[in-house]
């Protein structure tokens, strides 16, 4: 007896009609996603393995070179501990500021218009005010000196304070995003359901911990997709309160070997690795938060 595989139908004219008719109107967005994210990724990653002294391709020499500067591997490490930090801070912020301000406080709605403020200035505006705020003889040194403290250095390179500033800062900014989505998941939740708790005896940390939690749990990992993929490109922040070399990330290191060296191949390399790392510690959160 005789077997065959069947043939696979050839797709029929009036198909490949239809089929053109539904991709047509993304081709805009097709060919503008390839012209300005598509061509220059490739770019950089095919400039990335090029030798700019020789032109030699496909080459590891900017990769070696990155990786034997001490500033790199310091640009490496922030660009890990950073974001975990800024996220930790600032959904426990937001959450905390959300339940403040959920309740019934007298002027809660100017309170909340206040919370969003650090957030509507621009980030340039807001960090050049916060580099006032944290110089020797910023504002924060002059409370110290009227309370009777010492002055104390906030962004001296290299030390857990300046760490710790950087983090303070950019929680001020963004904190009101996570605040903002934290409050309308909070607001929508049925007050029936906490008056029912409330009548089976369940006290006010109870109710928080079994009811409103589980009920926030898909605005909180929505919150957390949304900084920590937002957190791992921080740049600016970094940049202006310390410089290139106070508390390097991979793109204020790429930023650096760009301007100061003027090595498009090593910024490549740098960028390559962020992009790289953004996508490994991105995709888990990302099937997380995209689960059924």
């Amino acid at each position: 007896m005789r077997c065959c595989t069947p043939r696979r139908a050839k797709p029929s004219r009036a198909g490949s009609v239809r089929s053109l008719r539904i991709w047509a109107p993304a081709a805009p967005l097709l060919l503008y996603l390839a012209a300005v994210l598509v061509q220059p990724s490739l770019y950089a990653v095919k400039l990335s393995f090029t030798d700019t002294l020789t032109g030699s391709f496909p080459t590891l020499a900017n990769f070696r070179l990155i990786a034997g500067d001490g500033l790199f591997w310091r640009a490496l490490a922030g660009n890990v501990l950073l974001p975990v930090a800024i996220v930790a801070v600032e959904v426990a912020g937001g959450l905390a500021l959300a339940v403040l301000l959920a309740a019934r406080l007298p002027g809660r709605r100017l309170l909340r218009a206040i919370v969003v403020i650090p957030f509507a200035l621009p980030e340039v505006v807001f960090l050049t005010i916060m580099r006032y705020v944290f110089a020797p003889r910023g504002y924060a040194n002059a409370a110290l000196a009227a309370a009777g403290l010492a002055p104390v250095d906030w962004l001296l390179p290299g030390r857990a304070l300046t760490f710790l500033t950087v983090v303070a800062v950019d929680a001020w900014h963004v904190t009101p995003v996570v605040f903002l989505m934290l409050l309308a998941a909070l607001v929508s939740i049925p007050d029936e359901i906490g008056e029912a708790a409330r009548l089976d005896g369940a006290g006010g940390l109870r109710r928080f911990a079994f009811i409103t939690l589980p009920l926030l749990r898909p605005a909180l990992l929505s919150a957390v997709l949304l900084r920590g993929l937002d957190a791992l490109r921080v740049f600016a922040t970094p940049l202006m309160l310390t410089g290139t070399e106070g508390l390097p990330v991979l793109s204020t290191y790429a930023y650096h070997q760009w301007s100061d060296y003027g090595n498009d191949g090593a910024a490549a390399a740098a960028s390559s690795l962020l992009a790289l790392l953004s996508v490994a510690l991105t995709l888990p959160l990302l099937r997380r938060g995209t689960a059924p």
